[in-house]
């Protein structure tokens, strides 16, 4: 034990990962239990820390084996199940991390140190924000409030640790305190147009950087970069461009002496952002062909773990199975076949109709014939209100000048404002544009603003490395949601599923001209 603690003080990974494996290996020797699970948990968190997420989750089983039916007053159990659950979160098998998850959170009540019991709950609260987050990125946003809730949580259950040194040394409550802090700014920074979320993010990025400078808790520079990142993005939603990349660079420098491809990919994402903002084509796309590459190498690595480690997961259930009957087999897998069936059926008719609706679109484009989506005349529609023939064409003449002008991106746009605009009355106008466009205002006005988000991604490629919420804030919507519930509505696919189809459409091309 006085070994392990020994090297929980060095830096290197490398160095941890060699000693905490030769530990365990000396412990399972002896059969000495607490020395497996410790030493075993200990090594969980540097192959975390390396991503190797399958070599977590394998020595995640063999140790809860050990664990089983034993009491966690050192909290030793609970971090097992804790990192186990988030390498579950990390791979997209959200279930399998809750169960953890929650197991985890069980265990900490036999926790005898009062500062341990807060810490440990505090960073599970935090790893309960990767299954909302997961939630949230699948289109749940009910879930969003619930991240808020759980970063919450946790920063309240680590400012409740001490700073006595009893159990958890400040160095650790700090430390966790800052990463919280970051995550909340990461938070509000991901719905930048929200009011006071850009203000809020900078207070809880600068109570990080007191944290990073206080030389009392000696945090590991390695833990900067993320911070770095954070300012970087920051200034870059605040279009202080200048002070964005500088920050940029300060974060890929650090990462030179602690590399971490997740935190390089976020650096080239954000500074090809500046760059645009800057109107410097070139080295914009120095920054999105390096994020392009990284984050293709990442969505790879991921993807072969995760295969393997859902292979893993369905030999260990068939294993705990093997008891059942054949019968109760033999059902079982005809079910399960007929459900993947009906799935696979109604994903490729749903597969179609996206192809379908996407090509359509395409085609209108191609040939130029859609504009704006705008339909002439309705003449299904019955005219509520008489307005002379001579009024109704004078508005039809200064709708289509409105079409053409892009003054329908601005936000404060309204049927009242509009009216005001065309100097008219909102009675007229609402039902010129209910018969002559085929749309109430509100409609008209989101595929007004769709269209030109479709006429920009379809003919001027690099909008296609935009984020949505560049988009939304372009166009002119309020929120992400009204923003693509109306894209859907336009044209019958998501924005996110029209850009990749763009992209690998553009990509095929280019491959048949370098095959020419």
């Amino acid at each position: 034990m006085k070994q392990i603690r020994k090297v929980n003080r060095n830096e290197k990974d490398d160095y941890r990962e060699k000693e905490y494996l030769r530990l365990l290996n000396e412990s399972k020797k002896i059969g000495f239990q607490f020395g497996i699970l410790t030493a075993g948990s200990a090594l969980m968190t540097v192959y975390s820390r390396e991503s190797k997420n399958e070599h977590v989750l394998n020595l995640g089983d063999e140790l809860k084996k050990i664990a089983k039916n034993k009491k966690d007053t050192a909290g030793i159990l609970s971090q097992i199940y804790g990192k186990s659950a988030l390498t579950f979160f990390t791979l997209g098998l959200d279930d399998a991390g809750l169960k953890d998850l929650k197991t985890a959170i069980h265990y900490t009540e036999d926790i005898s140190n009062e500062n341990k019991r807060y810490y440990f709950r505090g960073t599970y609260y935090e790893n309960m924000t990767a299954y909302y987050s997961n939630s949230k990125r699948y289109g749940e946003k009910k879930y969003k409030d619930s991240i808020l809730y759980f970063l919450n949580k946790s920063l309240e259950a680590n400012k409740k640790v001490t700073d006595n040194g009893k159990g958890i040394s400040k160095k650790k409550k700090y430390r966790a305190i800052a990463f919280i802090n970051i995550r909340i700014a990461i938070y509000c920074l991901e719905e930048p147009t929200v009011k006071g979320n850009l203000n809020k993010a900078e207070e809880h990025l600068l109570a990080a950087s007191t944290v990073y400078e206080n030389k009392e808790y000696d945090i590991e520079q390695t833990e900067k970069t993320m911070l770095l990142n954070q300012y970087s993005w920051l200034y870059m939603e605040k279009k202080e461009y200048h002070k964005s990349i500088q920050y940029g660079n300060q974060a890929l420098n650090l990462q030179k002496q602690f590399p971490n491809p997740y935190n390089k990919v976020d650096s080239y994402e954000i500074l090809a952002s500046d760059y645009l903002g800057l109107g410097n084509k070139e080295k914009a796309k120095f920054y999105m062909d390096k994020y392009t590459t990284l984050k293709d190498s990442i969505r790879f690595m991921e993807k072969n773990t995760t295969d393997a480690t859902v292979k893993k997961m369905v030999k260990q259930v068939d294993k705990e199975h093997q008891e059942n009957s054949k019968k109760q087999w033999a059902i079982t897998c005809i079910l399960a076949l007929i459900v993947a069936i009906i799935i696979f059926i109604f994903w490729r008719r749903k597969n179609k109709i996206h192809q379908k609706k996407y090509e359509e679109l395409v085609s209108k484009l191609k040939n130029k014939k859609e504009e704006n989506n705008l339909v002439t005349s309705n003449n299904e529609v019955k005219s509520s209100v008489i307005i002379p023939d001579e009024t109704v064409k004078a508005l039809l003449q200064k709708l289509e000048k409105f079409e053409t002008s892009e003054k329908y991106l601005k936000k404060e746009v309204s049927l009242t404002w509009l009216a005001n605009n065309l100097n008219t009355n909102t009675k007229y106008l609402s039902e010129i544009i209910k018969i002559h466009r085929g749309k109430n205002f509100s409609n008209y006005i989101n595929g007004l603003r769709i269209n030109y988000v479709v006429h920009k991604l379809y003919n001027e490629p690099q909008y296609r490395e935009y984020k949505i919420s560049y988009l939304v804030e372009e166009s002119g919507f309020v929120t992400h949601k009204v923003f693509v519930t109306a894209f859907k509505n336009e044209h019958g696919v998501t924005p996110s599923y029209f850009i990749d189809k763009l992209k690998a459409s553009c990509r095929v091309h280019e491959k048949h001209i370098a095959n020419s």
